[in-house]
């Protein structure tokens, strides 16, 4: 074990129990959304604890923007036409196996868990101290599953930085009323996201 890691981590261990990453990629919506919404932009938000020195508990915010392709207004007196946009969330809760190479230096992962998944029309507010209310927007939501799978590679010798790779799969049915071009029924989702992103352990 090299002297910057050893003397970044506790000496009862070899490895960083916290983790917290962000990320940009993209978003592929698959199943019953593919006819009607387009890739889009994503990014990502997460915290991972590592119980041990394998295995690590999951807790992220995920992201996407304008899938549904939603450019509809409303007229506000004294502000004029405001836009109504669309964004998607997702809450992914779940765990991941990982495999350390080279004293840690490189790091492959796979895993899973629980989402929940949320599209939602919002309403672009001409200031950030009027805050006007949205009557036409609408959201879809529901719960399902994801998986993923990635890698990541330190970038410092303590290994307190690593730069990496992640893609989810997500699978729910949602359903609500129509966001964008959804038909307004119960729907069987799938979104493919990936992310590039930086992680800070300690």
């Amino acid at each position: 074990m090299s002297g910057g890691l050893a003397q970044g981590q506790s000496w009862t261990r070899d490895y960083y129990r916290n983790h917290v990453t962000a990320a940009a990629g993209f978003a592929m919506p698959g199943r019953d959304l593919k006819t009607y919404y387009q890739n889009a932009f994503a990014w990502s938000f997460g915290y991972g604890y590592r119980p041990v020195k394998y295995v690590q508990v999951d807790l992220g915010l995920d992201g996407s923007y304008n899938a549904a392709r939603v450019k509809d207004y409303i007229e506000s007196p004294g502000w004029g036409y405001l836009r109504i946009r669309d964004f998607q969330t997702f809450l992914p809760l779940g765990g991941r196996v990982v495999a350390p190479l080279a004293k840690g230096r490189v790091e492959f992962y796979g895993g899973g868990g629980a989402a929940y998944a949320r599209t939602a029309e919002f309403l672009r507010q001409p200031s950030d101290w009027v805050r006007i209310e949205c009557p036409d927007c609408v959201a879809r939501d529901g719960w399902g599953y994801y998986a993923l799978l990635g890698g990541s590679v330190a970038l410092d010798r303590a290994q307190h930085f690593r730069l990496g790779v992640t893609t989810r799969v997500y699978r729910m049915d949602t359903s609500g009323p129509p966001v964008g071009a959804t038909p307004a029924v119960n729907t069987t989702d799938q979104w493919v996201n990936t992310y590039f992103g930086l992680t800070f352990s300690f």
